[in-house]
């Protein structure tokens, strides 16, 4: 059931894609294609995949154990043989040339292997955890393909905002010469304006090396050149706290539907299994055997005779002394099971970490939001005061400068902020397992699409 709805959920994501990749040619790339891109490009993901199909295979593999077990084997021989011995009247030679054929054909079923029982149940819990660690990996590469999207958009934003900055600071110290020059400035306007600018333009190329690096990040997800990002839309935003407003029902749900956790207990399950493999090589198996055999002039004292056997029969084995191996295997596994309780209980709390600091990012962030909006608003009319005050002669050129520097920053952080609380959001759902197709869509309704 597992596996069929995971390839359904494979097929889905790849026909999602293929229209993806259609449309992109006419399109700005947004944040629902390229995940969809991702789940089919993805080299981490498709790892993690391919080793999960392999995984899936160990149950068929134990069930073989406990399967009847069906040989044939078959010989036939051309044979010379010279056979001398000691006679009355001295040395005899007898030569024989001779065919000889020998067919069996034999059936094995297993009655009592406790072993292959244990491996048996052991290959459903791994495939069990392999499912879940499938499931991860898709949060994974949601996670991965948002932090680089909005982390790059976040880049452009600055970029944007330092050319910004560099305009402000280019148009300031037009003014401040031609001020100079007129005899109504000072030098050290000019300078003040100048070094504001040599810097904004500095910062602009370590800005631009980052921007290049994330459009990097995102490229190698996806496989293939970005056209450009649709970019976030403020009027789209949905500034609203995590539904349920409860830390404790996420804590509760994370624990409960987590796919590392989950592929976790199955370790747990699995590793009881092994205890349960290792004991058995203290115990019997019993095995049920029917054979058929053929043969014809096996050996030189069956020349010409013929054998037609049948058998069927039960074959019982005790072991009973094996140098201490079984009882160290079982010390062995007994330590393994511990180390993974030990994994699950150290998922488990960091889990519940990550929870309460992307619940609290989120809860935290739409306040955020409006503050940074408040303080934008007012950094806009703080400029537009001090440009007003120096045209008067009540302000200085450093004053306006200042206020021009105090508004990108507002700019900055409340685009920042807005970033922290969209990823806070996204990372929160995939914690729970619910960063689908479906929510990635929900994120991207928020993006403006504009024609590339």
């Amino acid at each position: 059931m597992k596996r069929n709805l995971a390839k359904k959920a494979v097929l889905s994501q790849a026909l999602g894609a293929l229209f993806v990749v259609c449309a992109a040619s006419s399109h700005a790339d947004d944040l629902s294609g390229l995940y969809r891109e991702a789940v089919l490009a993805d080299a981490t993901f498709l790892a993690t995949q391919a080793d999960v199909l392999a995984q899936q295979e160990l149950i068929p593999q134990a069930r073989a154990q406990m399967l009847p077990n069906l040989s044939f084997s078959g010989s036939k021989t051309r044979n010379d043989t010279e056979h001398r011995s000691q006679g009355l009247l001295g040395p005899v030679t007898n030569e024989y040339k001779y065919n000889s054929h020998n067919y069996v054909l034999s059936v094995r079923q297993a009655l009592y292997r406790p072993y292959a029982y244990a491996a048996y149940e052991q290959s459903r819990a791994q495939v069990e955890s392999a499912d879940a660690t499938l499931e991860w990996a898709t949060q994974d590469v949601a996670v991965r393909v948002g932090n680089a999207y909005f982390d790059a958009l976040l880049a452009q934003s600055d970029l944007d905002v330092n050319k910004a900055q560099q305009e402000a600071y280019a148009a300031q110290l037009d003014y401040t010469e031609k001020a100079f020059a007129s005899g109504a400035g000072t030098r050290t306007d000019i300078d003040e304006a100048r070094s504001r600018l040599d810097l904004a333009k500095a910062q602009a190329l370590e800005l631009q090396y980052r921007l290049e690096y994330l459009l990097d990040t995102l490229k190698t997800l996806v496989n293939r050149p970005l056209t450009p990002l649709a970019v976030l839309d403020p009027k789209r935003l949905e500034l609203e706290p995590p539904n349920p407003d409860r830390l404790e029902d996420w804590i509760l749900e994370a624990e409960a539907v987590n796919p590392r956790l989950k592929s976790l207990r199955a370790n747990i399950e699995a590793a009881e299994k092994e205890i349960a493999k290792a004991r058995s090589g203290h115990l019997p198996t019993v095995d049920l055997i029917a054979q058929g055999s053929k043969s014809e002039s096996e050996n030189n004292n069956t020349i010409g005779s013929r054998y037609d056997t049948k058998m069927i029969g039960v074959q019982v084995n005790f072991p009973l002394y094996s140098g201490g191996y079984t009882s160290s295997t079982v010390r062995q596994s007994i330590a393994a099971l511990e180390k993974h309780r030990q994994q699950l209980e150290a998922a488990r709390r960091e889990i519940n970490l990550e929870i309460r600091k992307e619940f609290d990012a989120a809860t935290q962030g739409v306040h955020w939001v409006k503050a940074y909006e408040q303080a934008f608003k007012s950094a806009e009319q703080s400029l537009f005061s001090t440009k007003k005050g120096f045209q008067a002669g009540k302000r200085n050129n450093l004053d306006v400068l200042n206020a021009e520097q105090n508004l990108a920053s507002a700019r900055r952080d409340l685009t920042r902020g807005r970033y922290q609380y969209i990823l806070a959001r996204l990372r929160l759902l995939s914690i729970v397992g619910r960063l689908d197709d479906t929510e990635m869509t929900r994120f991207n309704n928020w993006l403006a699409h504009a024609e590339s």
